[in-house]
């Protein structure tokens, strides 16, 4: 299935110029970069959720805002951790973030590691970066760095030589460094310079780069063949998203621990506020009641005081008035009844009661979202573009020159040129713009298909004009 096309173009490029990064009047151009750019990376998700990686796709802010600065320098698009992760991690670092902290820097962006893409003025970049706000991956990564051997400083386990092992894997136009200074090749990476490009990363408070830069000149001249470059590029990236961002399948630093202390503090608050705001009630509770019973006594009393004395009967009038409870009259005069048991006040039921609505309206279910139809020319048939793959050849020799197909890894189903051989069993082979050195198992040779010859035109060539016949 073909995603949209990125197709960056001079006019896409300039729209991030300095001298209009503050204006908003240019916002309309660079809304369209934002909207190319989320639709070709939903390509981008499709393939790393392939691989196991579940992530969430956010873009920058196209018109300058609080959360750049006020300045849309350049266009982000993000690949980052999903919302409950976020959330998870998040309970963490607002621990010891101030409010003043959250008003310098609203932006999310840097509390978290991400592949991205980023489009500027004058280039455009895929890479894998790394804040230093981003506390639980930097210390991760600083967990995986410290295992190396202090004498001579080579990886101690399988920890810091995983990291470089990946780096290394990566094509040769791949470089790292602290964002904004100088950058070293991949190839050259070591656990001690990994590790300070990471302190000069946290000493400018700038995020630790992992990627690959496309000049605009580049990126305009090879437009057709870039997109798909930026994609196997981001997809490159993945072994190295996967070492250093924190998971529970990634956890140097016991954070699982951590979190579950977190959890059980926050039930036991919940708790604690619960038992609080029951006593609370309850106490607010007796409270009514002995007010409503000191009520009703007051209530009895001026009822009584108000009864007129009863007058004496024959049954009454020669009965001994002698004992504690007699009264004038002989007979212990009755207390007034207000209706109800116990001598509570009867309450009249309220006329008019409105009866409450209970019926609930259904949840709406989303329409389910349809496929694009793959393109197709005005005949009906697929699209000239996607042209048939040449197949392998079933015999030959691999030399410098020769047209091979990968069989796996993120360039799988690629074709290359081989453009050096090194007598060890590899290859280094062209793919596109980008250059990586492989294993011979990995490549078959490709026979060069036929050309097919030029149709003629269909339309009919004008007949030459009939000579008139001399009078």
């Amino acid at each position: 299935m073909s995603h949209p096309s990125l197709h960056l173009t001079a006019r896409d490029f300039d729209a991030y110029a300095a001298e209009k990064a503050t204006s908003k009047a240019y916002s309309r151009p660079r809304l369209e970069v934002k909207q190319r750019a989320l639709a070709w990376a939903r390509g981008v998700v499709s393939r790393l959720g392939d691989l196991g990686i579940s992530v969430d796709v956010h873009g920058s802010d196209e018109h300058p805002s609080i959360r750049n600065k006020h300045r849309a320098d350049c266009q982000w698009v993000f690949f980052w951790r999903d919302q409950a992760a976020r959330d998870e991690l998040d309970r963490l670092l607002d621990r010891g973030r101030s409010i003043s902290d959250a008003i310098d820097d609203p932006s999310p962006y840097t509390r978290h590691a991400f592949l991205a893409l980023r489009i500027s003025e004058g280039e455009v970049q895929v890479c894998f970066a790394v804040h230093p706000d981003a506390k639980v991956d930097v210390d991760n990564l600083r967990a995986r760095l410290a295992a190396t051997e202090e004498s001579t400083g080579e990886p101690a386990s399988p920890l810091a030589a995983e990291l470089t092992s990946a780096l290394h894997a990566l094509p040769e136009q791949f470089s790292f460094g602290a964002d904004g200074g100088d950058r070293v090749a991949c190839s050259a990476a070591t656990p001690d310079a990994i590790a300070e490009m990471l302190r000069r990363a946290a000493d400018g408070q700038v995020p630790l780069w992992i990627g690959w830069s496309v000049p605009r000149e580049t990126a305009v001249e090879h437009a057709d063949i870039l997109d798909e470059q930026l994609e196997d590029a981001l997809v490159a990236l993945t072994p190295i998203y996967r070492l250093v961002a924190w998971s529970r399948e990634n956890d140097r630093i016991a954070l699982d621990r951590k979190l579950e202390g977190i959890e059980q503090e926050r039930a036991r608050a919940h708790a604690e506020i619960e038992a609080e705001n029951e006593r609370w009630r309850s106490e607010q509770a007796r409270a009514r009641e002995l007010s409503m019973e000191q009520a009703r006594a007051r209530g009895d009393e001026r009822v009584e005081a108000a009864l007129p004395a009863r007058r004496p009967t024959l049954a009454t009038l020669f009965k001994a008035t002698s004992g504690a409870g007699a009264v004038r009259g002989g007979e212990p005069r009755p207390s007034p009844r207000h209706g109800g048991e116990g001598g509570a006040p009867a309450r009249r039921a309220p006329h008019g009661e409105a009866e409450q609505q209970t019926k609930a309206e259904a949840p709406q279910k989303p329409q389910a979202e349809h496929a694009p139809r793959a393109q197709r020319g005005p005949s009906g048939a697929p699209d000239a573009a996607a042209k048939a793959t040449p197949e392998p050849a079933k015999g030959g020799v691999l030399e410098k020159g020769s047209r091979v197909r990968v069989r796996r890894g993120p360039f799988g189903d690629k074709i290359g040129v081989v453009s050096e051989l090194d007598g060890r069993g590899g290859a280094r082979v062209l793919l596109g713009l980008l250059s990586t050195r492989l294993d011979l198992d990995e490549l078959d040779l490709v026979a060069d298909a036929r050309d097919r010859p030029a149709l003629s035109t269909s339309h009919r060539k004008p007949l030459a004009p009939t000579p008139r016949k001399a009078r």
